[in-house]
């Protein structure tokens, strides 16, 4: 039968993954939508598409269509494959919306086609199977579809080969691989930059010169059988002045315009400004005392040559739902001197333990296991926080607390030095905290992270395994 175009189909058959509704595009995004996915019984025009344009503006919805309109009208049995840079991440969005829509979808028989872990598979053979960036296991493949999301992230060298691999293939007339994501960071990605740019380099789409990419610039692009769109204009019903301007709000420069803009940015940025620090100091927090019965807890960043040592204590503050910083300790080595851990950071961490309610001391076991070993035997419990994607959620979170002013400090100088030196570097995971070139130190800052996600996520679980919260008076092993 003569195919049905895409924005035809999908105003019967493409549903939104949380709604019982049809997905809705804007005109603009359906006059592209028309030229790239007519009906009729022509070839597509193209083998590679790139999709790039702001935060929010339904890129993995379209994904999830396009793989259903190819299984009804292209290339039938069809082979497709939903790719991104994990496989929780290609289970997550386009392939979860991919099922949601056949699921909400009352024209499709159900027993037209099956789920089964990561693959959907159709009566008639065709199936599109969810996979990672994970070169090794999906060479050869001989592909109808594939769908790429977010490939700013794609800077391995097994994901780089594994889009060597997924080039469109010869032996079907219309082997596609549809593109979604953000224009990335610069410096990164030579395979997306590499793709967009060649795209640039052709010339405007004739009939989408009129769609401007707004900054008066033509949006549509193409380049043989290359196809890109790259915009930067928000244009989704949601995308309110209102809504856009408490983005700015509480993102830093470079992070509102890679996600709402759609642009190239540097990976790293300040974390944290002086305005927005100091306008989280609260007077009226009372440091720690004797007698102290908040639940608190502790995080060391240790380091014994040219870093410092910090430690860092919080608690969590229920009616104020908010983080609050009570304690902040930093040492510096001396020149030619390491810092001897167990005699410095060890007591500290004792002498706390003696006197206030310590629920839980978060720790980096690389540098730390002497540490910790001394301070079980006192009986504080000591928490492994390795510095790998727990350190990148962690920074992700207290970056969160202080734009949504959910935390606040009570003044400390040197906590204060330590937050206004970080940098925070942004890749496909979240932001993780680093330290300048030549810059101040941040671990106070670091401490800060492993404390703060500690008090406000795990501060529960971490009460249930000692319930009982008392201060036990025994002998410092160091006094």
């Amino acid at each position: 039968m003569s195919r049905l175009s895409f924005v035809t189909w999908a105003k019967k058959h493409l549903y939104l993954h949380d709604k019982k509704r049809i997905a809705v595009f804007t005109p603009y995004h359906i006059e592209i939508l028309k030229h790239l996915f007519p009906g009729g019984d022509k070839p597509l025009s193209y083998s590679r598409i790139v999709w790039s344009c702001p935060k929010k503006s339904a890129k993995s919805t379209l994904a999830a269509g396009v793989h259903l309109w190819f299984a009804q009208y292209i290339d039938s049995p069809g082979e497709q494959y939903v790719l991104a840079n994990d496989l929780d991440g290609a289970k997550a969005r386009v392939w979860r919306y991919i099922l949601a829509s056949l699921r909400l979808d009352s024209t499709s028989p159900k027993d037209h086609w099956k789920a089964a872990d990561s693959t959907i598979t159709f009566q008639d053979g065709t199936t599109i199977r969810a996979i990672p960036s994970d070169y090794r296991g999906e060479a050869g493949s001989n592909f109808s579809l594939a769908t790429v999301d977010e490939p700013w992230g794609i800077i391995h060298e097994s994901g780089v080969r594994l889009m060597s691999e997924f080039s469109p293939t010869p032996t079907r007339t219309m082997s596609t691989v549809f593109y979604t994501g953000y224009a990335g960071f610069e410096g990164q990605s030579e395979f997306w930059h590499g793709l967009i740019d060649a795209g640039l380099a052709g010339e405007p789409v004739p009939s989408l010169r009129h769609l401007e990419n707004g900054d008066g610039e033509p949006a549509c692009w193409r380049h043989g059988r290359l196809f890109v769109y790259l915009d930067h204009q928000p244009r989704m019903p949601w995308h309110t002045p209102e809504y856009l301007a408490d983005q700015r709000r509480v993102l830093s420069v470079s992070e509102y315009l890679r996600v709402w803009e759609n642009r190239r940015t540097q990976s790293a940025d300040a974390f944290c400004s002086p305005e927005l620090w100091d306008g989280l100091y609260d007077p009226e927090l009372h440091a720690l005392r004797p007698g102290d019965t908040r639940p608190l807890i502790l995080a060391a960043d240790a380091a014994t040559k040219t870093d410092r040592t910090a430690l860092v204590g919080c608690v969590w503050e229920q009616d104020q739902r908010r983080v609050a910083v009570l304690y902040t300790r930093v040492w510096q080595p001396e020149p030619n001197r390491p810092l001897q851990l167990t005699e410095t950071l060890a007591p500290a961490i004792i002498a706390l333990h003696q006197t206030y309610p310590v629920i839980a001391v978060m720790y980096d076991p690389f540098q730390m296991a002497a540490v910790a070993e001394i301070c079980r035997r006192a009986g504080v419990n000591m928490v492994e926080f390795p510095q790998t994607a727990q350190r990148i959620k962690a920074d992700t979170h207290l970056r969160q607390l202080i734009t949504g002013d959910r935390l606040a400090h009570n003044g400390d100088l040197t906590l204060r030095a330590h937050v206004l030196n970080a940098l925070c570097q942004y890749s496909e995971r979240g932001l993780r905290l680093i330290k300048r070139t030549g810059g101040g130190p941040i671990d106070g800052a670091v401490a800060l992270s492993m404390a703060a996600l500690a008090a406000a996520e795990r501060l529960p679980e971490l009460l249930q395994k000692q319930p009982a919260i008392t201060v036990r008076r025994v002998r410092n092993p160091f006094y």
